[in-house]
């Protein structure tokens, strides 16, 4: 029986970060924005065009980002529910209060929705669409229906892009990272652009990303003196090294991540009846998750398959069940049903998928899937 994971993180070999690891043991700047740090933030901005700033978390990011943007206390952030938790506990941390939307059949932010909500909650200070999975969310709607409602309000409501996990992706060659008013990208070990731990905040307002640099230092601007709300959020040196290696080779990763989706993509729809994500003409998908959907009339066999391909061997995940409006902490912000959320979050299955992923185990997964087909 083959063994197949869910992921394996893009890794360098010891050999290739050997001596900048030993360079900075042996001088010990290993924090505080020295050398790496600044130039993989150099690096990072000419890769996306735009000014970055990292941090020691995508959750941290998206805090210091929704605090940066004056979002102030009891203030209302419309989000989708179809999300990892930690997209609505930092509105929580930044004293924001989550307002849920629901989702299309792409599992991204539905923008009829997100125009129900700016006009029943008229006094929403913030828009956080994800780009789910990697795959972009309807980019130019939402900007246009949110500077409409902006225009109409005489109220600036920034768009803060939760894109942890679209690092590489694109709409047309316009790479992710360039929309909205700031996107806050997560480097963890199931990403493309891993750093093992961190993140990365990129926007092309200068003084914005300078105010992140300063927020994540205390909120220091000089001689200890705090100017801005802030805590610890500094990447590492060791951090920033890893990331900049990967960062180097990332078309690479992508052009061979892109490739083997294809060929899974294309198994799986030729063999089964399971569902998968919609991939549109001129998208660049980091497909940080590969996941297919259950059919709608076997929703509750779901957990079933899934127990199926454990016993194959084959790790999966149901990202993401429950959807946040769910869960138990959550619960008391959803004022109203989101039946898609809901439904659709019940299908999903997250198969293994990672750049390194070879075709026999993408063909042992598809075989599974297959035997599968008589749970549903």
């Amino acid at each position: 029986m083959l063994k197949v994971p869910l992921i394996k993180p893009d890794l360098p070999s010891v050999e290739e970060v050997g001596d900048q690891f030993k360079e900075i043991l042996q001088n010990g700047k290993i924090t505080n924005f020295s050398k790496y740090v600044s130039l993989f933030e150099a690096e990072a901005g000419a890769y996306l065009g735009t000014q970055t700033a990292t941090v020691s978390s995508g959750s941290m990011g998206l805090l210091f980002s929704l605090q940066a943007f004056g979002l102030k206390n009891g203030q209302k952030v419309i989000l989708p529910s179809f999300t990892f938790m930690a997209t609505a506990q930092a509105v929580l941390y930044a004293g924001g209060i989550p307002v849920f939307a629901e989702i299309d059949d792409d599992l991204n932010l539905a923008v009829s929705d997100l125009e129900y909500l700016l006009n029943k909650h008229d006094d929403a200070a913030m828009v956080l669409p994800v780009h789910i999975y990697g795959l972009p969310c309807r980019i130019t709607q939402i900007q246009e229906l949110v500077d409409d409602f902006s225009r109409k309000k005489s109220r600036r409501i920034p768009v803060l892009y939760d894109a942890a996990h679209a690092f590489g992706s694109a709409v047309d060659k316009r790479k992710v990272g360039s929309f909205g008013n700031a996107e806050v990208f997560s480097l963890s070990v199931t990403k493309l652009l891993v750093s093992v731990e961190g993140g990365m905040v990129s926007s092309k307002d200068a003084e914005f990303i300078q105010r992140i640099k300063k927020m994540r230092n205390y909120g220091i601007k000089d001689n200890y003196n705090a100017h801005w709300q802030g805590m610890n959020g500094k990447m590492s040196e060791f951090h920033a090294i890893v990331g900049l290696y990967n960062l180097r080779r990332i078309d690479r990763l992508l052009k061979e991540r892109e490739q083997k989706a294809r060929y899974y993509l294309d198994k799986i729809k030729n063999n089964v009846d399971f569902e998968v994500q919609s991939w549109p003409q001129g998208i660049t998908h980091t497909f940080k998750d590969l996941t297919i959907l259950v059919p709608e009339a076997s929703l509750e066999k779901r957990d079933a398959v899934m127990a199926f391909l454990q016993g194959k061997g084959i790790e999966t995940r149901a990202y993401f069940y429950p959807p946040v409006h769910e869960q138990e902490f959550f619960r008391t912000f959803c004022d109203r049903p989101l039946s898609k959320t809901s439904s659709l979050s019940r299908r999903v299955i997250t198969l293994p998928f990672y750049t390194s992923i070879t075709k026999e185990g993408m063909d042992y997964v598809v075989k599974a899937l297959i035997e599968a087909q008589k749970i549903l």
